[in-house]
């Protein structure tokens, strides 16, 4: 593999550090050597986290980022997870004039329901971008309302606003219909 995936980790985190986004373009070998890295267990961490980075959606990257989502990962390999989703699946259909597949839609439903609160925020963040399809997620936003005695976690607070917003967000959008 020529592709240094802890290299450019390390790359990523110091532009970070440094206020900067750690963006990256991968070439057509590159991504077929992403791809063989988010199937080995070893480096299946550091590929994601690298994946998330990237500057352009991936095409190719969809079907095992999708199938990722239902496996069991860290909350910080899933938070990067559902970054690279938001940028190789979504935004890649979204280019291309395509709609999301009910597959990917039910992984990100599954994610709304994670024990993480972390992950929960991220998946909200995801429904966002998932435009009008994004809907088909309004009766999971009840089941995940945080009540108010868990209002006192900053993480709470945080879902139960994003919750509001996309509520807010589809009900002007229905009016206007």
């Amino acid at each position: 593999m020529s592709l240094d995936l802890l290299k450019i980790q390390s790359d990523i985190l110091a532009a970070h550090q440094s206020g900067g986004r750690g963006l990256r373009r991968f070439n057509a070998t590159e991504v077929q050597e992403l791809l063989t890295a988010l199937q080995n267990p070893a480096t299946r961490s550091t590929a994601i986290m690298v994946v998330a980075h990237s500057s352009h959606s991936e095409r190719e990257l969809e079907a095992i980022l999708q199938s990722l989502m239902g496996t069991a990962l860290s909350t910080e390999d899933l938070v990067w997870l559902l970054n690279a989703a938001r940028r190789h699946i979504i935004q890649g259909r979204f280019k291309e004039g395509e709609r999301l597949t009910h597959e990917f839609l039910e992984a990100l439903k599954a994610l709304l329901h994670h024990r993480d609160g972390q992950v929960v925020e991220w998946a909200l963040r995801t429904v966002e971008e998932c435009g009008a399809q994004g809907i088909v997620f309004r009766g999971e936003l009840a089941k995940i309302r945080p009540g108010p005695w868990s209002l006192w976690r900053a993480q709470s607070r945080t879902i139960l606003e994003l919750v509001t917003y996309l509520e807010r967000r589809w009900a002007a959008r229905e009016k206007s219909v």
